[in-house]
Formats: structure tokens, C-alpha cells, sequence
């Protein structure tokens, strides 16, 4: 059975910027390289666990890229969109993380040539690691990167060179084996072996692709309740208190079901994602996650200069971080992502059959993504 017609699904770009935001407040308030006194009235919890950002973050992609592309390589693997696919991919990706991780290297030079300090991790500031990480390949082979969100990046490229070969061949199977496999992804949340980067995207990203596809044809979130997103979000912030650190499987699950959410129109928590500037703050996620470490290193040691004594994660410390990675990462998505993207993309623009590249998914296809 053929999916649903494509639709545009703002709420689920309106989704990622929260999902940004809580890796950003993973890595200030509760700074693990900054131990800090400062009370956040009881939110460290729900803090400690930001970096599940990432993880709804895969599972969003793998969703993301079946919508789009689940129809082109439906059929065949024609060599002209396999290669469209990557660049456009490429594209996607590469400027911004090049930029990023120039400005963690000069940051390095500052501080060994000026200051005279030498960062823990020395090894992510090796020749191989930047040879491996302008390459995107550091998370393959455990190789560290002086920009520390990159890791996932690697991990996602290796996703979207694997997709149009995963999309031929599980479109083959029948509804059910969609549905075994996604269970069986889903069990494996949280085991040995999502503790490498490759397995931990292998997990979500499919996941992701068959929710999508289940979707599609069941038609799975128009029989959620209008209050569904609220009351998974509801629990997904719940469990921050009741959970072990450790759990995956759960979120994962909660994940799951909230993008399902997002899809229904109908639903109160996807009319609120859809809204104008969550779409736009949305847009400029990936350049937040991406830059926002820069800037927080940056921003913590020139204070501690100017102003040892102040705490870097107390509260006035942290929401300036915070507002200046907002206004870097707004910057860079106009002056570096959108135009890095169209200049590596110049000269390969779709054909009207693969329109969808271009104005299917605001999460995929607006200037953002």
C-alpha cells in the first residue's frame, strides 16, 4: 500500500529547537568541566538528561529522510539519485560542521599559545582527528573532535550514505517485518551495542524509518488524541525524576510517540510546535547544536579571566551563554549554512520528480535542512 500523499509538518521542525536547546543546557548549567554550586531550582534532572536531545534528534532524521526520500528509492537505485542524495546531504552537514570546527582549533591555539593552557583531550586536536573529522569519519573509529557535538554528525552522515541501500531493501518487506524490525531496534535502545556512536544512529535512525513508514500506512497519529504531545512530553519530563540515569528504552519509546503527535494536525502540542518563531528557532537548530560549545568555551574562559570570581553556570553566566550561542547560531545559518549549502549544491538541482528534495518537509526542505 502506497503512502499517504506528502504534506508539509511544521510542528516537527518547530520540535527540534527545544531538542537543541536541551543539549545546550546539558553542557552549560551542569557544566561537568566547571563544577558549579549554583541551584537551579530543582530542574538538574531534567537538565542531566539533555543529551537525549540526540537521541529524538536521530530518530527525527530517520522519520524526516523516509518521508522525503521513501518514494525515490522505493523502486530502484538509479546512480544519479544516489548521488543527489549524498550531495544534498553533504551539503546539508559539511559547511557548517567545517566552521565550526575552525573555530574550536583556534580556540585550542588561543589557549596553548596565550594562555599556556593544554585542554584534557589533546588527542581531538590531532592531525588524524581533524583529517578524520573534515572527513566526518571520527566517530567510526572512536577518534575524538575538537568541536564535541561533531561526533553525532559522523554518525549521521554514515546514516544518509547507508539510507538509499536500507530504503531499497526494506522496502521490500511486508508491513509486519516493518514492525518486527522496529521492535527489534528498539529493544536493542540502551544494550552494549547502541555504546558506540554507528550503533546508537543504526538504533534511531531506524526507528525513525519505521515509524514513518508505519505511518504511512496505518495512519497512526490521526487516531492519537488531541492531547497526546502534551501528555507524552508530560511524562518524558516525569520520568527525568523517576527514571534511572541510565534508561534509554523509555524515551525512546516516549520519542516515538511524540512525533508521532507532531504529525497530528489536531494535536494541541503540534499547533504550538508549528508556530512561527519555534519553526524559525527549528530552522536555526542544527547551527545551535553545532556552535553552541564553541561559544560556551569561549564565553566561560574569557570570563574567568575578566572576572575570576565569578561561577560560569551560575544563572546570569549561563543565560548570556545561551543567548549568545541563539544569536551565533541565527548568524551562521544565514551566512554560512544556507549559503555553503546552495553553493555545493549549485549545478545539481532535482528534477521535478524529485521535488520532494526541495518543498516537501518544513523539518527537511526548508532553507534550514
Amino acid at each position: 500500500m502506497a503512502l499517504r500523499p506528502r504534506q508539509d509538518i511544521p510542528a516537527l521542525t518547530g520540535a527540534r529547537g527545544p531538542a537543541a536547546l536541551a543539549v545546550v543546557a546539558y553542557h552549560l548549567p551542569v557544566d561537568p568541566t566547571t563544577p558549579g554550586t549554583t541551584s537551579w531550582f530543582g530542574l538538574e534532572p531534567i537538565f542531566m538528561r539533555g543529551h537525549l536531545g540526540v537521541a529524538f534528534f536521530f530518530i527525527l532524521s530517520g522519520f524526516i529522510i523516509h518521508h522525503v526520500y521513501r518514494n525515490v528509492f522505493a523502486s530502484s537505485l538509479n546512480s544519479n539519485d544516489v548521488k543527489r542524495f549524498v550531495l544534498y546531504r553533504f551539503a546539508r552537514i559539511w559547511p557548517l560542521h567545517i566552521v565550526t570546527m575552525v573555530g574550536a582549533l583556534l580556540l585550542y591555539a588561543v589557549a596553548v599559545l596565550v594562555f599556556n593552557r593544554v585542554p584534557g583531550d589533546v588527542d581531538s586536536y590531532s592531525p588524524l582527528s581533524i583529517l578524520a573529522n573534515t572527513l566526518m569519519v571520527q566517530s567510526w573509529f572512536g577518534i575524538g573532535s575538537p568541536n564535541v557535538p561533531a561526533w553525532s554528525i559522523s554518525a549521521e552522515w554514515a546514516a544518509y550514505l547507508a539510507f538509499p541501500f536500507l530504503c531499497w531493501l526494506l522496502m521490500r518487506l511486508p508491513l509486519l517485518g516493518w514492525i518486527v524490525l522496529g521492535i527489534a531496534a528498539l529493544l536493542l535502545t540502551g544494550t552494549e551495542f547502541t555504546t558506540h556512536p554507528l550503533g546508537r544512529i543504526a538504533t534511531g535512525f531506524v526507528i525513525g524509518m519505521v515509524l514513518r513508514e508505519c505511518e504511512g500506512r496505518l495512519g497512526l497519529a490521526r487516531h492519537l488524541g488531541r492531547f497526546t504531545g502534551v501528555g507524552v512530553l508530560a511524562l518524558l519530563l516525569a520520568g527525568c525524576w523517576l527514571l534511572p540515569e541510565e534508561s534509554l528504552l523509555p524515551y525512546t519509546l516516549g520519542f516515538a510517540i511524540l512525533i508521532l503527535a507532531l504529525c497530528n494536525p489536531g494535536d494541541w502540542l503540534a499547533g504550538l510546535a508549528a508556530r512561527k518563531p519555534l519553526v524559525y528557532l527549528g530552522e536555526i537548530s542544527f547551527a545551535l547544536y553545532m556552535v553552541h560549545a564553541v561559544v560556551w568555551s569561549a564565553f566561560k574562559n574569557l570570563l574567568r579571566i575578566v572576572a575570576p570570581g565569578i561561577e560560569p553556570t551560575a544563572h546570569l553566566p549561563v543565560l548570556a551563554g545561551t543567548i549568545l550561542s541563539l544569536l551565533a547560531a541565527a548568524a551562521l545559518y544565514h551566512l554560512i549554512e544556507i549559503p555553503g549549502r546552495n553553493m555545493l549544491r549549485r549545478g545539481h538541482r532535482p528534477a521535478p520528480q524529485h521535488a520532494a528534495e526541495t518543498g516537501l518537509s518544513s523539518a527537511e526542505a526548508r532553507p534550514a535542512r
